[in-house]
């Protein structure tokens, strides 16, 4: 059982929203503006009596009543310090009696996505490294998120634990057969077995003759009007007004694509959440075991916690089980991959995106050997080095960066040598310390650990100032020699408007050798394909550096345009850019988010998705753009604990119609966009939700 601490809520200030019942479980309603929030606070490191240490976890046992997922902000504070030091914020299962666990040592900020656990959603961290003996003042902010209703939120307990506390969700059955929301009806929603997969065989059946991408495209998508040199090999070219993509054969291409669209569905956490589904079938059951699985076979799961943390955690894929109930389990896969093919081609996309093989058991190489579609790979297993700088940033001028980044390229690219189909390959994807405004070099002058990437950096400074009194003159610094600089040094960019000066310049360089030890051994290995960057959460100017190693700059951009960012980086330099996610999602067809963009309907949802797209396609730096996902995601989340309605299917692999005909009224016209023989529209389509 361990150790339990109990804070007694009614020694909690209210500063939001208003008490109904006052006792146990308390009863609170939101504010006007949909808040409840409720202040913890003591001295550094003793709140509400308690000791607080890195070791313990806060936990915070709850229902709350409302309509979508309910999410929840635990700010700490330092003492003296305004609000908002260090933010973890998690989205919750709605209606049901959960428990919101956070281990008190995540303020180290090590990671930026936090773990998922029974009952809960997606959490994520905002804030520098700090540690919780420093805080005497928490948070918790309660708010609907996507939710239309937010009635009320039962508090059971607030307490410290030395332990996990038993996760087990209470409620009842919350999933359908299918994978739908029982208690939400929407007009394409699925009513039968039987209804869905007579859907499902006409799509089929349609599948073997709808097939092909749109009149005057090569057989990869190219453009057939306009030709370059061939080499055999997807390349880029600037042609005097724009940058292209040119295919194998040398035509003119735009890669225009669907991240995992090579996927049947997406997995479930299902462990300890077993009595909110309706139907699941045993483990050992030969006909669904495609359907199951544990997060240690999800690549990401494991890039994110380790292979032992989802070893024992079972996952459940209903469109797998949905597409198994109409052809068998035998001939799933082989029907799905005729039925995806023929869509994307006749959806005119000509590009399947970013990590299409982050399950273990997807048979990609063998689907896209059949399905013929261009596609582009993202790497998986990054280089880190065992000491890190902040977060997976790694010790890049060591020794055993380069080590295993040659040994990263060898695994990663060998398959796809000679591969025509192949455009190219991200070398990372999202690096969490990009989700976090840092200086780079100044978390090295901060690390306790002697790093060769130290050594390097104050090696910089030493040839640039010669004489440590140089340098204190500069920085309004004492140090009695360089050598100080290896003692951790919080906050260097501080301490002078030279010393920030400084610690720009060593980011900059930082991320060149970031960019270069990994472009460096791909190249030796896989000299042909095109490396795609790293592929930002976000751009911003300061993650320029080092792009000269790549052959194309990738960011994601969750907006209702990209433009502006296309002409931000455009005006500094010419190069060709890649938009590796984006989407618009639904708020109308029965999950507990929309999407960290998202419209009212899916006609609303199909304008805003086409002004994006005409946006992107009229940029001359833009060569790409990749739609995210295939896929709805789990109604109770998946191996992070998305469970957004941004799919172009859903559960029950019906696709959404009006969403799919704007896709198809522009992508049929892409080529027209791309050379400026059309305007883009000016129809914005209504936004209701942005994160």
């Amino acid at each position: 059982m361990g150790i339990k601490e109990n804070i007694d809520l009614k020694e909690l200030a209210l500063l939001e929203g208003k008490i109904i019942i006052d006792e146990e479980p308390m009863t609170l309603m939101p504010d006007e503006n949909g808040f409840i929030r409720l202040r913890i606070s003591g001295v550094k490191a003793n709140m509400c009596g308690i000791q607080w240490t890195d070791q313990k976890y806060l936990v915070i046992d709850m229902l709350a009543d409302m309509d979508a997922m309910s999410t929840v902000d635990v700010i700490f504070s330092k003492a003296d310090e305004e609000p908002g030091n260090s933010t973890l914020t998690y989205e919750m299962i709605p209606t049901k009696r959960v428990k919101l666990v956070i281990k008190l040592d995540e303020l180290e900020s090590r990671r930026f996505f936090l773990p998922t656990l029974p009952g809960t959603l997606k959490g994520r961290l905002k804030g520098r490294p700090a540690n919780v003996s420093e805080m005497n003042k928490v948070e918790i902010l309660f708010h609907p998120g996507y939710s239309n209703s937010f009635n009320s939120l039962r508090l059971f307990e607030i307490y410290l634990s030395d332990v996990i506390p038993d996760m087990t969700v209470a409620g009842e059955p919350m999933v359908d057969e299918m994978g739908q929301w029982i208690q939400k009806d929407w007009n394409t929603k699925a009513h039968s077995i039987p209804e869905m997969i007579s859907y499902i065989k006409k799509e089929y059946e349609r599948a073997q003759t709808d097939n092909q991408y749109p009149k005057g495209w090569s057989k990869f998508g190219g453009y057939t009007e306009l030709r370059f040199d061939a080499t055999g090999f997807f390349h880029t070219h600037f042609d005097g007004k724009r940058w292209w993509l040119v295919d194998p054969e040398g035509y003119a291409f735009f890669s225009n694509g669907v991240c995992y669209g090579s996927r049947m569905g997406v997995h479930g956490f299902v462990d300890k959440m077993e009595n909110l589904f309706s139907w699941l079938p045993d483990k050992d059951d030969p006909e669904y075991k495609d359907a199951w699985t544990t997060a240690d076979h999800i690549a990401e799961f494991v890039k994110r916690n380790g292979a032992k943390a989802g070893k024992d955690r079972y996952m459940f894929n209903f469109a797998r089980a949905n597409m198994i109930r109409a052809f068998g389990a035998a001939g799933w896969w082989d029907a799905w991959a005729d039925i995806n093919g023929a869509r994307l081609k006749r959806w005119g996309f000509n590009t399947i995106g970013v990590g299409v093989n982050n399950y273990y058991d997807e048979h990609v190489m063998k689907y896209l050997d059949k399905v013929k579609i261009p596609f582009v790979w993202t790497l998986k297993e990054f280089p880190l080095t065992d000491d890190l700088i902040f977060r997976d940033f790694p010790d890049v001028y060591s020794e055993q960066y380069k080590q295993r980044a040659q040994k990263f390229a060898e695994a990663q690219v060998s398959p796809f040598v000679g591969n025509p189909f192949m455009i190219g390959y991200f070398v990372n994807n999202e690096p969490e310390w990009k989700f976090e405004k840092v200086n780079l070099a100044e978390r090295v002058f901060a690390h306790k650990q002697r790093l060769e990437t130290k050594d390097a950096l104050i090696n910089i400074l030493k040839n640039r100032y010669k004489a440590v009194e140089a340098l204190n003159s500069a920085w309004k610094t004492s140090f009695a020699s360089f050598d100080d600089l290896y003692m951790p040094v919080e906050r260097v960019d501080l301490f002078s408007q030279q010393s920030l000066e400084d610690m720009e310049k060593l980011h900059a360089v930082l991320l060149e050798k970031y960019a270069a030890v990994t472009g460096d051994a791909l190249r030796r290995v896989d000299p042909h394909h095109m490396n795609l960057g790293m592929r930002y959460s976000h751009f911003s100017k300061s993650e320029l550096a080092g792009c000269e190693h790549y052959d194309i700059f990738s960011f994601n951009r969750y907006n209702p345009t990209v433009v502006n960012n296309l002409d931000d980086i455009s005006s500094i330099l010419n190069i060709p850019i890649i938009i590796g996610e984006w989407h618009i999602g639904g708020g109308d067809k029965g999950l507990l988010s929309h999407g960290l963009l998202s419209s009212p309907t899916q006609e609303e949802r199909g304008k805003a998705c086409e002004f994006f797209m005409n946006g992107a396609m009229s940029h001359i730096n833009c060569v790409g753009i990749h739609y995210f996902e295939m896929n709805d995601q789990p109604l109770l989340g998946r191996f992070d604990g998305e469970c957004m309605q941004h799919g172009i299917i859903d559960v029950c692999n019906r696709e959404y119609d009006e969403l799919v005909a704007h896709f198809t009224n522009t992508n049929c016209r892409l080529y027209d966009f791309v050379l400026g023989n059309l305007e883009p529209t000016g129809v914005r389509g209504q936004i209701r939700f942005q994160r």
